[in-house]
């Protein structure tokens, strides 16, 4: 068995409370027993958190209290909806890929990102909860158009450091991931 790992690639994430995740969780497993199973070839997993920036290296406690603040004041007292399906890109050594997941109705403006000065190497244009990658051709998966479906809200959440990385055994690419040490927003 042969294996070759690739470098960690680390990403600022906003990380929804525990209800939401499980909940979305439950969502994608119903998608996948519902017949689906076709749809997902070539599909990995990702974990229910939303990406926000590709960083050249973690941001530190501050920096991550700071983004906390600074993604509370800009959301202030609403809650933030998912709802139907969305993508984005992903920015991944070994290939392109797109992350699926559910839309949220929030817009992050760039100024959010300051306090982490030159470490942000890539800021996310779409917001999106993710649940799968895949490789790049813009078509969704369609797990949470289907009607009726309830919408998905929650003021509660948390910023992060993730660590993402691939590797390779036997020609098949697999995926790892860790989530740091969560910085919850402050209440509003």
């Amino acid at each position: 068995m042969k294996t070759e790992t690739y470098r960690t690639n680390k990403y600022l994430v906003l990380v929804p409370h525990r209800d939401i995740r499980v909940e979305l969780q439950k969502k994608c497993d119903s998608a996948v027993k519902a017949g689906l199973k076709a749809q997902f070839a070539g599909v990995y997993p990702f974990p229910r958190v939303i990406p926000l920036a590709s960083l050249s290296q973690s941001l530190n406690e501050g920096e991550l209290k700071q983004t906390a603040c600074s993604l509370r004041t800009h959301i202030g007292k609403n809650k933030i909806i998912a709802e139907g399906d969305a993508i984005s890109d992903f920015p991944c050594n070994e290939k392109e890929l797109t992350l699926c997941g559910a839309g949220l109705d929030v817009v992050i403006p760039k100024d959010i990102f300051k306090n982490s000065g030159k470490k942000t190497s890539y800021i996310f244009p779409s917001i999106v909860i993710g649940c799968f990658l895949k490789p790049k051709d813009n078509t969704k998966l369609n797990i949470f158009c289907e009607a009726p479906q309830e919408k998905l809200s929650f003021r509660a959440a948390a910023v992060a450091n993730m660590y993402w990385r691939s590797f390779q055994i036997n020609g098949e690419i697999y995926y790892k991931w860790k989530i740091g040490k969560l910085c919850w927003l402050p209440h509003p």
